[in-house]
């Protein structure tokens, strides 16, 4: 077989794995930080009744739920890909950290879209939300289509009818990711929607990695990935 070519230095992935992890624990600790409970220096103040006053900071707390549920089902794909990829090198490593930077900068939109919620600013909000989403999904796709091309840093021994399959499957969420941009212009809540719908898809499990013949990883092996 081939050796398949890759940039710069070859490397396992337990630090790759062991940094992007950092970046996602990272991103989703920081989201509580953001909701400033009342009465603290940058919380709410002059209120009589806290539990109302918690109760009218709503958009705080489904933000927070909200961008946990994104960061999360990106993370479930990044743990899954684990048993897809085999190495790194430079350039796998330069597409993944534009990926993180589009996991960090993810709640950012969302929070812009949710507290403009019902004003005349709920489109922009809107569109800024549906473009980050497919942002992220775009830098996804850029790791896969890498890892694909040549089979750079992929397992070589999956399945091509398995890459083919999950081709489909993140390519098509991408396509639907980048066509709710259109469709929020023409309905704002009706794209992000879409745009919502298509990332908690992948909450659901994917596909159990299929192997060619013989060469399937062993028991021990599949443990200590």
């Amino acid at each position: 077989m081939a050796r398949s070519q890759t940039s710069g230095a070859e490397r396992g992935l337990s630090r790759f794995e062991g940094f992007s992890d950092a970046v996602f624990a990272i991103a989703l600790t920081l989201l509580i930080v953001e909701i400033k409970v009342p009465g603290s220096l940058d919380g709410p103040h002059g209120y009589s009744d806290l539990a109302k006053a918690m109760a009218e900071q709503w958009r705080e707390h489904l933000a927070l739920i909200l961008c946990y549920v994104v960061i999360g089902a990106y993370w479930l794909q990044h743990h899954y890909s684990g048993r897809i990829y085999r190495k790194s090198d430079h350039w796998f490593g330069a597409i993944n950290l534009l990926f993180l930077l589009a996991i960090v900068v993810i709640p950012y939109p969302i929070r812009a879209w949710l507290f403009h919620l019902g004003t005349r600013f709920e489109p922009t909000g809107a569109l800024t939300l549906v473009v980050g989403l497919a942002l992220l999904a775009c830098t996804w796709m850029a790791k896969w289509f890498y890892g694909l091309s040549g089979q750079r840093v992929m397992d070589e021994r999956l399945a091509p009818d398995f890459l083919r399959q999950m081709t489909r499957r993140y390519g098509i969420a991408a396509l639907v990711q980048l066509a709710a941009i259109p469709v929020e212009l023409l309905a704002p809540r009706f794209g992000v929607a879409v745009a919502l719908l298509c990332v908690a898809f992948f909450l659901l499990p994917q596909p159990k990695p299929r192997y060619k013949p013989g060469e399937e990883p062993s028991e021990e092996e599949k443990l200590q990935e």
